[in-house]
Protein backbone atom coordinates (compact mmCIF):
# COMPACT_ATOMS: atom_id res chain seq x y z
CA UNK A 1 0.00 0.00 0.00
CA UNK A 2 1.03 3.30 -0.92
CA UNK A 3 1.01 6.19 1.11
CA UNK A 4 -0.46 9.24 -0.79
CA UNK A 5 0.90 12.68 0.45
CA UNK A 6 -2.04 15.21 0.66
CA UNK A 7 -1.26 18.44 -0.36
CA UNK A 8 -2.48 20.74 2.52
CA UNK A 9 -5.26 23.04 1.70
CA UNK A 10 -4.48 26.77 1.38
CA UNK A 11 -7.64 27.74 2.32
CA UNK A 12 -9.61 27.05 5.68
CA UNK A 13 -12.46 25.23 5.49
CA UNK A 14 -14.82 27.49 7.23
CA UNK A 15 -14.17 29.95 4.61
CA UNK A 16 -14.97 27.36 2.12
CA UNK A 17 -17.98 26.79 3.82
CA UNK A 18 -19.14 30.36 4.02
CA UNK A 19 -18.66 30.97 0.43
CA UNK A 20 -20.40 27.99 -0.95
CA UNK A 21 -23.31 29.11 0.93
CA UNK A 22 -23.24 32.62 -0.27
CA UNK A 23 -26.08 33.16 -3.03
CA UNK A 24 -24.93 33.28 -6.62
CA UNK A 25 -25.63 37.03 -6.76
CA UNK A 26 -23.43 38.09 -3.76
CA UNK A 27 -20.74 35.27 -5.10
CA UNK A 28 -20.75 37.41 -8.25
CA UNK A 29 -20.58 40.86 -6.62
CA UNK A 30 -17.37 39.89 -4.53
CA UNK A 31 -15.87 38.10 -7.72
CA UNK A 32 -16.17 41.19 -9.52
CA UNK A 33 -15.04 43.25 -6.57
CA UNK A 34 -12.03 41.40 -5.77
CA UNK A 35 -10.64 41.62 -9.60
CA UNK A 36 -11.59 44.86 -9.89
CA UNK A 37 -9.40 45.93 -6.12
CA UNK A 38 -6.76 43.35 -8.20
CA UNK A 39 -6.46 45.59 -10.84
CA UNK A 40 -7.24 48.79 -9.28
CA UNK A 41 -4.44 48.30 -5.79
CA UNK A 42 -1.21 49.16 -8.51
CA UNK A 43 -2.57 52.17 -9.92
CA UNK A 44 -3.67 53.77 -6.67
CA UNK A 45 -0.01 52.67 -4.90
CA UNK A 46 1.32 54.44 -8.06
CA UNK A 47 -1.07 57.51 -7.88
CA UNK A 48 -0.22 57.95 -3.66
CA UNK A 49 3.48 57.30 -3.49
CA UNK A 50 4.48 59.41 -6.76
CA UNK A 51 5.36 63.45 -6.74
CA UNK A 52 2.58 65.64 -6.78
CA UNK A 53 2.84 66.40 -10.77
CA UNK A 54 2.54 62.51 -11.36
CA UNK A 55 0.19 61.92 -8.60
CA UNK A 56 -2.47 64.10 -10.05
CA UNK A 57 -2.15 63.11 -14.30
CA UNK A 58 -2.47 59.33 -12.87
CA UNK A 59 -5.64 60.62 -10.40
CA UNK A 60 -6.94 62.82 -13.35
CA UNK A 61 -6.73 59.72 -15.58
CA UNK A 62 -8.49 57.13 -13.40
CA UNK A 63 -10.94 59.70 -11.14
CA UNK A 64 -12.46 61.99 -13.55
CA UNK A 65 -15.62 63.98 -12.18
CA UNK A 66 -19.03 63.33 -14.18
Amino acid sequence: MQEQEQEPHRYSPALRTWFARLPRGRKIILVVFLIWFAQALPKWTAAITADGELAARIMKIFVTPR
